[in-house]
């Protein structure tokens, strides 16, 4: 029931939904209309008041009552952060690792000709 009543609070309070509780103004502006005119059906009030936007009828303070008509409580940003706590964790002594050092001397291993053998050209023997 809580998060019902939080849920309805943050609609009506944040969204647009506010203008579904206008519904009733609706309902009975189109009952007026259609003791005016017999053959108003639902569909013909709702394009002569949703789309004919620059006409003015005589009722026009009606009109601005009605759903998505005005702009007034228009949407509200409201955001909500959660921040996490983190905890740390402190490691207390590192595990050590030996570093061993080895000396390679490589100039005995390879003749300072024989990498630059790969470029020259054949020899027929």
């Amino acid at each position: 029931m809580l998060s019902i009543l939080l849920l309805s609070a943050y609609l009506i309070s944040s969204t647009e939904f506010s203008q579904m509780l206008k519904l009733p103004l609706l309902l009975e502006h189109f009952n007026e209309h259609k003791t005016w005119n017999e053959g108003t059906t639902l569909w013909s009030f709702m394009i002569m008041h949703y789309t004919n936007n620059d006409v003015k009828y005589a009722d026009h303070d009606k009109d601005m009552q009605l759903p998505f008509k005005s702009k007034e409580g228009s949407l509200n940003s409201l955001s909500l952060s959660f921040i996490q706590n983190f905890t740390s964790i402190k490691l207390g002594n590192p595990f050590e690792r030996e570093l061993n050092i080895y000396r390679i001397h490589n100039d005995h291993l390879f003749n300072s000709t024989f990498l630059s053998t790969i470029w020259q050209p054949p020899k027929f023997s």
